[in-house]
């Protein structure tokens, strides 16, 4: 039986090129032929052999990684033979012109690494350093007419004293022993029966820079930790017209570390709920209620305030009916369109104000004499004006015997949302379509 390499050299499997050296020298110092007893010296040959045979093959990222797949050192592809050492162990088993083995392999060697790096080896491409983001709540108002926001923001720079290397000047610097000096360390991965990959990790020991300093030697000015402080006071432009859950970035304005491309500063804007405007678009809304006397004759008047404070007087044209339903349009009275500069300019673009007409009925009895009734029937038209539809309503009841007709005086006015509910009102599930000429053919043979 075989024994692990793992095991052998006391590792785990995840253990790093610099975990694999330290393991390997102490267990070499231990069973070296020339350390042990006369007596001890052949088992002790043995032994030594096997670690130094653990330790060629885990130390070569290539011959781990087969390892790793196929679980043996024995029988691996180019492990032997003509051609020499194939570091590909895909490369006998796939073969085809749309498939090269290359790919399958490949795929596996840089899973997790942020992209494929010559020969498998490298550190991961640039990283970012995280985004700093900000939420506030703005009125329409201020989305209408624009505003400035001054925010003071706290963030890490690299240090100016040391220029990022957390070490004062002339101090020693040692080669980090986690990662030799790679600043990364590889972690194998399986990931699935006799699959596994490898990517690269950030080494801890020495946070990616390869070396360590001593204690001694750390920059005061930082105290090793290679960035410093510093507050200042950032400004975002909230352009007219803006809309709600809209970003501004201020690029490169995040926290900065050495060796990572430093991220943005991003603002949120929220707009609140407000009392009379309703956005839509660029356009906006209100409500507005009028009497049956301003709907049927007409009105001048003040119908409200806009965001920018102007008052907005309407006057509708006399005998001009408002009907229930309408609304009335009111050109360039809406929200300014966004535009490339951050302010108003004499062609500024405008949506619409749109508002709601209720119509306000009198009460009942509303009338002070019976001659109010005689002057409003004289006043409006008491007959349709479609002829089509009041001749579909008129009953003719001079053909009725008097003993037919009805006379009702007990009634009552309901709202739509007091009618009852019938199950016929329920969206009825689609039929089947017999009008087909396939039915119907087959209808008239049967």
């Amino acid at each position: 039986m075989l024994l692990d390499l793992y095991e052998i050299l006391e590792i785990h499997l995840s253990a790093s090129d610099g975990e694999i050296k330290k393991a390997y020298r102490k267990l070499a110092l231990r069973y070296h032929p020339d350390k042990v007893e006369e007596h001890e010296r052949e088992e002790a040959e043995l032994k030594f052999k096997e670690i130094s045979h653990a330790y060629e093959v885990l130390s070569d990222e290539a011959k781990r990684l087969d390892y790793d797949l196929y679980g043996s050192t024995d029988g691996m592809p180019g492990s032997s033979g003509a051609g020499g050492y194939s570091s590909n162990p895909f490369d006998h088993a796939y073969s085809s012109q749309d498939f090269h083995p290359d790919d399958f392999y490949n795929f596996f060697s840089n899973m997790n690494t942020g992209g494929p790096t010559p020969g498998g080896r490298g550190p991961q491409p640039l990283q970012r350093t995280e985004d700093a983001r900000i939420d506030v709540d703005i009125t329409l108002e201020d989305l209408y007419k624009g505003k400035t926001y001054k925010i003071t923001s706290s963030r890490n720079i690299i240090c100016t004293t040391c220029s990022g290397t957390g070490a004062r000047k002339k101090a020693m610097h040692k080669e980090c022993a986690a990662c030799s000096g790679q600043g990364y360390t590889v972690k194998i991965k399986r990931v699935g029966p006799g699959l596994a990959s490898k990517f690269h990790v950030t080494c801890e020991t020495c946070d990616g820079a390869g070396k360590i300093i001593r204690p001694k030697d750390k920059c005061k000015a930082c105290a090793g930790s290679k960035v410093v402080e510093e507050t200042k006071i950032l400004e975002f432009e909230v352009a007219p017209g803006s809309q709600d859950g809209e970003s501004i970035v201020l690029n490169g304005e995040s926290d900065q570390y050495p060796g990572k491309l430093t991220g943005d500063v991003i603002l949120t804007v929220h707009c609140k709920p407000h009392d009379v405007f309703t956005r839509k678009g660029d356009d906006l809304y209100i409500k507005h209620r009028i009497t049956l006397v301003e709907a049927l004759s007409g009105f001048s008047k003040v119908i409200a305030a806009n965001l920018d404070g102007r008052a907005i007087h309407v006057t509708t044209t006399k005998g001009q009916v408002i009907r229930p339903g309408d609304f009335l349009r009111i050109p360039k009275e809406g929200m300014p369109v966004k535009q490339a500069s951050l302010w108003f300019s004499l062609a500024q673009k405008k949506g619409d104000l749109y508002i709601a007409i209720d119509i306000e009925f009198p009460q009942d009895n509303w009338y002070l004499e019976k001659n109010d009734l005689v002057k409003l029937l004289n006043l409006l038209p008491t007959d349709l004006a479609d002829k089509v539809q009041a001749n579909k309503q008129q009953v003719p009841v001079e053909t009725l015997n008097g003993a037919n007709i009805e006379y009702v005086t007990d009634y009552k006015i309901v709202q739509k949302s007091g009618l009852p509910h019938y199950e016929a009102d329920e969206p009825q599930p689609e039929q089947p379509d017999y009008s087909s000429q396939e039915y119907s053919t087959e209808c008239a043979q049967q």
